[in-house]
């Protein structure tokens, strides 16, 4: 007996859904031919095809050094259940800071609905809002 799989390119739609219901995945930077990768919420504007992001800025932040030396960004979205069960999103293209007058109140409270953010007391970090716009986006799921 053989097991039964397929797999397939996700269209824009299911990434969109897959990506708003994950709201979490690996933000990729790199310095010095070097890669950082750290876990990051965020939310996907698939309008605009960007993927939103609250970004909390420590002291002496290897983050933040590695940001000002990436040209461009990956962000790796996935879920796996099984070898032969799993879905994978990946974004790249440029990551901007957004301005005070780009967050309004409207867009946060969507980012805060959909990321699945975590809270960080206002002395520990500092807060920047970004933006990863999506030069490439492409999906797979794999499902038996």
């Amino acid at each position: 007996m053989t097991d039964t799989w397929y797999g397939h390119t996700m269209a824009a739609d299911e990434i969109a859904e897959f990506l708003n219901e994950q709201a979490t995945g690996v933000l990729c930077l790199s310095k010095d031919r070097r890669a950082y990768g750290i876990p990051m919420s965020f939310a996907y504007d698939a309008d605009e095809e960007r993927a939103i992001m609250d970004l909390g800025f420590a002291d002496d932040s290897k983050k933040r050094e590695f940001l000002e030396t990436t040209d461009e960004v990956c962000l790796t979205v996935y879920e796996w259940d099984g070898p032969h069960d799993w879905t994978s999103v990946v974004l790249s293209g440029s990551f901007e800071p957004l301005s005070e007058s780009d967050v309004d109140d409207d867009l946060e409270a969507w980012y805060y609905r959909v990321a699945k953010d975590i809270d960080v007391s206002a002395g520990d970090v500092d807060l920047e809002w970004y933006e990863l716009q999506a030069a490439d986006l492409s999906g797979v799921a794999l499902h038996e």
